[in-house]
């Protein structure tokens, strides 16, 4: 009787405690900073990467451009509610690295559910991107995502009606800016050049001109003289040829206004990222082709664009649903995919030499430039201070000179000074 009187009682508890609930996936937020056409794509790919397995669901959040994401980045990182996994711009991850915001993602790229690491593409790399000054290179915290480089866009229609050939030195790209120029009076009708009066483009030319930003053990600036020539080489274009545009507008602003510009025919070239291809493809109502910037003492590029991360602070079972979507959105057929719909580089030899690829560039050439100049990419120094260099000294005070409110020297003395202060902190 005791017997069945349990049994009975088992049963009730089994039937109170109803079906078992299936677990759901494992949930991890990724925040990005890509608006128009690049914002759909990065939305697409969440979306397939949801539906290609069942384990995890990314759901991706909108902040931005790459500045603001930052600012919001640093302020969840400062109340421990930063996302698990994000995308960040170069130039500030020796801060954000050395603050402790980031996971060391070798344990995962080495592991079980590793990544060839051996197959991204030399100057994509977190330890291509960086010169670590004559130290140790850090661990592995990011692999690459979006990446671009500064790229020359030209009007093949508009060098051909003037007999000219696309500039491969500063001298030529004066020459030949002169010549696109149109004036109507004292009016400029289409001007022959054109780029964002921008910290990633002063970047590049400060190197073209043989200087670098830092010394090589990181510890002083070094591109007050440099820097002082590859600015007064915008100064003279734009005040005394008047053959280059000044776009208004801070950051972003003044790349739209470069790209619409250049669209519209306003101007016959400009500088700006190879992450525009694909927009210049589906708007230019011309022929346009693309080219290595113009050099002087060398060629030289920046890299550009951004790294995954998976922030340190995140708990475990997010930390692993971010690397499953890291690992997914870096494999070949997804850079293929993301290259093709933007015009961002594919970050993997595989990708770059697979058939799909080759075919690609041979229908589309334009998108193949940006590849062959990485052989002229430029480092960044491994630099806690790189960001505040960026941000707080040399941008703010490029436009200045441009306007003929400071001369390059005086701009560039008290910039370096600066950059000084910051690295002496």
């Amino acid at each position: 009787m005791r017997r069945a009187l349990a049994l009975l009682l088992i049963a009730g508890l089994l039937g109170a405690a109803g079906p078992a609930v299936a677990q759901g996936p494992i949930v991890a937020q990724f925040w990005y900073s890509f608006g128009g056409k690049n914002r759909e794509v990065t939305e697409a790919h969440i979306k397939k990467f949801n539906e290609s397995q069942s384990k995890y669901r990314i759901e991706g959040t909108f902040q931005g451009d790459y500045f603001q994401a930052l600012a919001k980045i640093r302020a969840a990182a400062a109340t421990k509610t930063a996302p698990a996994v994000f995308h960040v711009i170069g130039e500030a991850m020796p801060q954000l690295w050395q603050s402790g915001l980031f996971e060391n993602l070798e344990p995962y790229a080495k592991g079980a559910n590793g990544t060839n690491l051996e197959d991204f593409l030399p100057g994509q790399t977190q330890h291509t991107y960086f010169d670590y000054l004559g130290k140790p290179p850090a661990p592995l915290f990011a692999l690459p995502f979006f990446r671009s480089t500064p790229i020359l866009y030209y009007n093949a229609e508009m060098l051909q009606a003037k007999g000219v050939k696309v500039p491969t030195t500063w001298d030529e790209l004066h020459d030949v800016a002169g010549k696109l120029t149109v004036r109507e009076g004292s009016d400029v009708k289409v001007y022959g050049f054109e780029v964002p009066v921008d910290w990633w483009f002063w970047y590049a030319m400060l190197h073209e001109a043989g200087g670098s930003l830092l010394t090589a053990d990181g510890k002083k600036a070094a591109f007050r003289e440099k820097g002082a020539e590859a600015l007064q080489f915008w100064v003279d274009l734009v005040n005394k040829d008047k053959t280059m545009k000044r776009p208004p507008g801070k950051d972003y602003n003044a790349w739209e206004v470069t790209n619409t510009d250049f669209l519209n025919q306003r101007v016959a070239m400009i500088y700006t990222s190879t992450a525009f291809l694909n927009y210049m493809t589906e708007n230019a109502k011309f022929k346009f082709g693309t080219a290595f910037l113009p050099g002087k003492a060398k060629q030289a590029v920046p890299t550009g664009g951004t790294f995954f991360v998976i922030a340190r602070d995140a708990p475990a079972p997010q930390k692993e649903a971010g690397w499953a979507f890291i690992k997914w959105m870096t494999d070949p057929a997804q850079t293929i995919s993301l290259s093709k719909a933007t015009g961002y580089m594919p970050i993997r030899t595989s990708a770059v030499n697979s058939p799909e690829m080759q075919d690609f560039y041979k229908q589309n050439p334009n998108y193949k430039t940006a590849i062959d100049q990485l052989r002229t990419a430029q480092r960044f120094p491994f630099s806690p201070g790189l960001i505040e260099i960026q941000r707080e000294v040399i941008q703010p005070n490029l436009e200045a000179v441009v306007l003929g409110i400071k001369t390059s020297a005086e701009i560039m003395q008290a910039a370096e000074a600066k950059a000084n202060e910051i690295l002496g902190k």
